[in-house]
């Protein structure tokens, strides 16, 4: 959700900013087309349209970066979208989708071992759900601003969010 908001921002900043995104979805395929081709169980048969697809992918990735483009990682972006606040949650959240033995270790580690299958506090379930209903309602609003609605479809559309998320975080600032 913050890499969407990531996006979102920076297209309302920049609209050559989907070049970025497109060169970027390039980058990705052409790493998996070359994991398939460097994999030597893969039949090199079944590796034809294979490289045909990764040949097509490097050529369009060229041209990219001839027009100046470069490689960028999501981290580079908090700053120019203004939502350095979020890159603290965003490592957290990264870690905790990844094998990271520090977020293993303070889910899990109790005084003297470790706990299997141990519940998450309070405080992290409340820290993680504010995470992303501020995600959720930042994306809406920067959607509100680039989307056409008809009067005040919109407005009155987000305010009713707004009203339903107060009364959810006034719900779970009482845990």
């Amino acid at each position: 959700m913050i890499e969407t908001l990531i996006a979102i921002r920076m297209l309302g900043f920049n609209a050559d900013y989907v070049d970025q995104m497109k060169y970027e979805q390039l980058r990705g395929e052409l790493r998996v087309y070359k994991g398939v081709l460097d994999d030597p169980n893969i039949p090199e048969h079944l590796k034809v349209p294979i490289r045909t697809r990764y040949d097509i992918c490097e050529n369009e990735c060229k041209a990219y970066r001839t027009n100046g483009l470069k490689p960028k990682k999501i981290s580079d972006s908090f700053g120019p979208a203004q939502l350095v606040h979020l890159v603290g949650p965003y490592s957290m959240l990264c870690a905790f989708s990844h094998n990271d033995l520090a977020v293993l270790a303070l889910r899990h580690q109790g005084e003297k071992s470790m706990i299997y299958r141990s519940d998450d506090s309070p405080e992290l379930v409340q820290s993680i759900v504010s995470i992303a209903l501020q995600v959720l309602m930042d994306a809406t609003n920067q959607f509100g601003k680039i989307a056409k609605f008809s009067e005040d479809r919109f407005d009155s559309v987000f305010a009713a969010m707004n009203q339903k998320r107060d009364s959810v975080w006034d719900k779970s600032v009482t845990l």
